[in-house]
């Protein structure tokens, strides 16, 4: 029964995310009419007014609908330098689409592309440190295979669940390996918000962004340092040998014996307190991806007509990808969109369609890729250590051998 709950519960926040994402996008034309404009029949607006397109006439002379669609106006949209007082012309998700820019879209989901060698390199990483050998070419492989169940499951880490059990799965130290999906994603996390107080702080010590969205950069840079503050120094406090014996820690864990769930997370989780290197190396590492990330849906963003600096790109998007990767919706779909379109919507320089779509975009970005996972999970051998039957037989040592003699 709470599974079904569960289910249930899912898929209605799925749907959520989806209507929020359907009505929030205009796929209809239209014309935004500032207060005070005097149309072409001696009428003037009293209040700045968005109307739908009728048709389109040569010389920059537009048919609006009005009242509903019952009345028709006709406009001049100059299509040279354009003023405050003027019709500006807002396109339609399809026709937006239909124009924008495939060279940078392109150029987007090329920049993805680094993406997952750099991942596969620092969970690699946090897996050596802890004594597990495993060749660099198969946690890529079992990194792209998550990718693939990231489309899978709600949220944007159900890939972990699957690099977690088919790294546990005959390795002998199901703690250990499950632990470094963990880490893997706790210092991919501490590299995003990194990222987004580092670009806060350089935005703001350059002057910008403009005075309407400033303050909005000053509140989410000294909420992400605060936040990142307590990211490290929790840890800190947990891993101190006097906070735990402080507060008795060690005593409950001895009292539930060394074979619970909780005292061997723990043990696993307290082994890499001696490898603060590799940890910081590994958040280091985050960078990088995050900025491949981040720039990528600012090209599709640029792509679809969006004029917003690059700095405050890498300020908020982080933030949003934050967001998205709470396991509440599919693919984070209505939450990103409706933080992204509240941070960023005050700007003139971009408007609801661009800044959804943009996201869109950086989805399908991600579901190319994941297309390599799924190859990878049909072919099999996904596993990061040989399968053992019960009868000691190493079956992918067999299968090799069966390969090199074919």
């Amino acid at each position: 029964m709470k599974k079904l709950i569960s289910i249930t519960l899912r898929l209605l926040l799925a749907a959520a995310g989806i209507g929020y994402i359907v009505f929030t996008l205009s796929w209809q034309d239209r014309v935004v009419i500032p207060e005070g404009y005097t149309f072409a029949d001696g009428t003037v607006a009293d209040q700045e007014m968005t109307l739908r397109v009728s048709s389109e006439e040569p010389d920059g002379w537009w048919t609006l609908l009005t009242h509903g669609g019952s009345d028709r106006v006709r406009v001049h949209i100059p299509t040279d330098e354009m003023t405050a007082d003027q019709p500006r012309f807002k396109p339609g998700i399809v026709s937006m689409l239909r124009s924008s820019d495939t060279r940078l879209l392109l150029f987007g989901l090329a920049l993805i592309l680094p993406v997952f060698p750099i991942q596969a390199f620092r969970w690699w990483l946090l897996m050596r440190c802890r004594g597990m050998q495993v060749p660099y070419t198969r946690a890529i492989r079992l990194t792209m295979v998550g990718l693939f169940f990231n489309f899978c499951m709600p949220g944007m880490t159900g890939g972990d669940v699957i690099k977690a059990y088919y790294a546990a799965k005959g390795s002998g130290a199901r703690g250990i390996a499950v632990m470094s999906v963990i880490f893997d994603r706790i210092t991919g996390l501490l590299g995003l918000i990194l990222l987004a107080g580092i670009a806060g702080l350089v935005m703001l010590a350059q002057g910008g962004p403009d005075p309407d969205v400033r303050g909005l950069v000053s509140t989410v840079t000294l909420l992400i340092w605060l936040g990142f503050a307590g990211a490290l120094i929790t840890p800190i406090f947990y891993f101190s040998r006097h906070v735990r014996s402080a507060i008795r820690l060690d005593r409950l864990f001895a009292k539930l014996g060394p074979e619970h769930i909780l005292v061997r997370i723990d043990e696993a989780a307290s082994a890499y307190r001696d490898h603060k290197r590799v940890i910081f190396t590994a958040v280091l590492i985050s960078l990088p991806v995050h900025i491949c990330q981040a720039l990528a849906t600012t090209l599709a963003g640029y792509a679809l007509g969006m004029d917003l600096p690059v700095e405050l790109m890498l300020t908020v998007l982080p933030v949003v990808f934050l967001a998205g990767s709470v396991p509440l919706t599919y693919q984070g779909l209505g939450v990103m969109e409706a933080l992204v379109v509240a941070m960023l919507l005050p700007s003139p320089l971009a408007d609801a369609n661009q800044l959804v779509s943009m996201l869109v975009m950086i989805r399908l970005f991600l579901v190319a890729y994941a297309l390599i996972g799924a190859v990878m999970m049909l072919r099999g051998d996904i596993h990061l250590f040989p399968q053992v039957h019960e009868d000691g037989i190493d079956t992918e040592s067999m299968s090799d051998d069966a390969s090199a003699n074919a």
